[in-house]
């Protein structure tokens, strides 16, 4: 996501929600006996009082340009400076003492809503009664992608006793921890008010990237300014695809020279997405540009997949010895392997060796018939190669030669980025299918940051000229009748002054696989009849559907809305000509719409004469949660 942050270096949660406030997810709940039925309300964050830049960051004001990788499983920061164009990453994190590029996605909320630890605190904290710890949530903004086994396994499970309306808001708690993010963030460097950018995965469709960018306004992450004309302050927010950030950081690394011409496509293989997308290398070496030159893909298998696998082979392993399976135990086999095995493996090399795993509990220790060894789970490698990396490492491979079929282009270049693809067995595994016919195939030692370097870069400029569109983009109109009209639907035809219309037409605003130019507008022409001069709005209903087929009439299946946008004309030239001129009203006004498409964002706006005039307020449709 790239924003543009308010110039103030701390600010307080403004959420405006319903009286009461549910987390989505829960790794772990523990009931609190004397509160059966609590009610968790929005929480209040303040900046501590000691907040200070830390000694190796800009100056104090300094503009530049942040960007955050929210990930399903770790999220990082990364800013660049405009004036000197150095790129930084925010290394300093509570409850660790060392560097780390990237911290948990995750939250803990006491019984009364308020937020008590996030990332690496919230990880590893030890709950109370009532208090919950939210973790994944990122992937119930876009669910329709998530497998269901995933969707339905206990760690994404809303519990049935706090499912009652108002039903959980997954914009909210994604909204508590880019706010967490974002004041720790401004503690780390003071600065002026600049760009900022949000990562966001290439399958991902319109409708998560704008329940995404409402998260990120009730965090706070861009603000209006209280001086006059700010009235685009909500621009200075921008949502991009993983895979684009990722392309930008390493086409504009010194450890990479691209020619013109060339065809690179970026795998980013991360915790719980491997998204796709191929790039057409323009220009001479001193303007280069990227152009999109295939649909982006995507699919809901990253490495925490390989969590979930591991933690069924333990329990199927200690099946006999319940000690060893309550959520703590599981909690703590998951951890050890994700910190160490999950990323170290190297598949056929590690068959023969054993990988041993502590207990949590210090009883029932020793049974060789499943691997208790004196307090040990001991694994074999070629149970663990067979039970949780080759069911996930056989989809990256499918997403991958999918995505690469359907490009129908010659690849010269397939940079593997995002944590996942430090696994050096799945290095390999990619590098024996793809190797013969691709001619390079590159894993740069930064990629699991990629995406978050490149998104910092992307204020200054991005260098993707032009995007394929994944979606269709349509309105539900009435439209002249015509003969197939009288034959497909005569129901939907009628007469209006003399004239023969059929309703429930589509018009689209943009088609799926099209090439867009970045920056590119287009325009919509509409009419509206004012009762008098407080009359003033319009609104707007806009759908998505990702078939190729053309529809003509709004009933046919595959489509949902997107967003409703509301128009607001008190200002617009054309309307204050009309109001002076009638000033009792029943008078029409003519506008125009424009629509800017970018990698993962639909803009609307009000033109007039060509230019921006004003905002469109875009109010995406309610989420609501798949029955499991």
């Amino acid at each position: 996501m790239l924003l543009e942050t308010s110039a103030s270096v701390y600010s307080t949660l403004d959420h405006q929600r319903a009286a009461s406030f549910h987390p989505l997810h829960y790794s772990e709940y523990i009931p609190d006996p004397h509160q059966p039925n609590t009610t968790l309300h929005p929480p209040e964050i303040y900046p501590p009082p000691d907040a200070v830049p830390v000694a190796n960051s800009p100056s104090h004001h300094i503009k530049c340009f942040v960007a955050i990788d929210f990930g399903a499983a770790y999220s990082g920061v990364s800013y660049t400076a405009s004036t000197s164009g150095e790129m930084h990453q925010v290394l300093t994190w509570p409850g660790s003492s060392a560097s780390l590029p990237k911290i948990p996605t995750c939250l803990v909320y006491d019984s009364l809503g308020h937020i008590r630890a996030w990332g690496l605190e919230a990880k590893d904290l030890n709950l109370k009664k009532g208090w919950v710890r939210c973790e994944w949530f990122k992937l119930w903004l876009n669910p329709s992608l998530a497998p269901r086994t995933l969707l339905a396994s206990r760690s994404l499970q809303v519990e049935s006793n706090l499912t009652s309306p108002p039903q959980p808001n997954a914009v909210d708690v994604v909204a508590d921890y880019l706010a967490c993010l974002w004041m720790h963030t401004k503690s780390q460097v003071h600065r002026e008010n600049g760009p900022s950018s949000l990562t966001v995965p290439s399958a991902w469709d319109l409708h998560a990237s704008l329940l995404l960018r409402e998260a990120a306004i009730k965090a706070r992450l861009v603000v209006q300014h209280s001086e006059t004309g700010d009235i685009y302050w909500q621009d200075r927010l921008h949502i991009i695809p993983e895979t684009e950030a990722s392309a930008i950081h390493s086409f504009l690394s010194p450890a990479f020279k691209f020619q013109g011409g060339q065809v690179l496509t970026i795998c980013n293989a991360g915790g719980a997405t491997v998204d796709l997308a191929t790039y057409k290398v323009l220009g001479a070496l001193g303007t280069p540009k990227l152009a999109e030159v295939a649909p982006r893909s995507g699919s809901y298998w990253g490495s925490l997949f390989l969590d979930l696998n591991f933690r069924k082979l333990v329990q199927a392993r200690l099946a006999a010895h319940p000690v060893h399976l309550d959520e703590a135990s599981l909690a703590h086999f998951v951890r050890t392997f994700s910190r160490s095995e999950k990323l170290a493996y190297k598949g056929p090399e590690d068959e023969r060796k054993l990988f041993r795993f502590r207990c949590l509990h210090g009883e029932d220790w020793d049974d060789p018939a499943v691997g208790l060894y004196n307090g040990e789970l001991v694994i074999p490698g070629d149970v663990l190669r067979r039970e949780v990396f080759d069911p996930v490492v056989k989809e990256v491979l499918h997403s991958i030669a999918t995505h690469v079929q359907a490009s129908r282009i010659r690849l010269d270049v397939l940079l593997l980025v995002g944590g996942f693809s430090a696994n050096d067995y799945l290095f390999q595994r990619i590098s024996d299918q793809f190797g013969p016919s691709i001619g390079s195939i590159i894993r740069p030692a930064d990629g699991d940051v990629a995406s978050c370097r490149g998104g910092a870069r992307f204020g200054i400029g991005s260098l993707v000229s032009s995007v394929i569109q994944p979606q269709n983009v349509f309105r539900r109109v009435s439209l002249p009748a015509e003969e197939e009209d009288q034959m497909m639907r005569p129901a939907y035809i009628t007469n209006v002054a003399g004239t023969w219309f059929c309703e429930h037409r589509v018009e689209y605003i943009v088609r799926r696989g099209s090439i867009v130019t970045k920056g590119s507008r287009s325009e919509l022409r509409l009419r509206k009849f004012c009762s008098s001069r407080y009359d003033r709005t319009f609104d707007i209903v806009l759908y998505t559907s990702a078939g190729d087929q053309t529809r003509r009439y709004f009933d046919e299946e595959g489509g949902e809305e997107l967003c409703r946008c509301r128009i607001d004309l008190e200002t617009y030239p054309s309307f204050v000509e009309q109001v002076e001129a009638s000033p009792f009203g029943n008078f029409c006004v003519d506008f125009v719409l424009g629509f800017e498409m970018d990698s993962a964002e639909l803009r609307c706006m009000l033109l007039y004469e060509g230019e921006k005039w004003g905002t469109v307020a875009c109010h995406p449709r309610r989420y609501r949660a798949p029955p499991l």
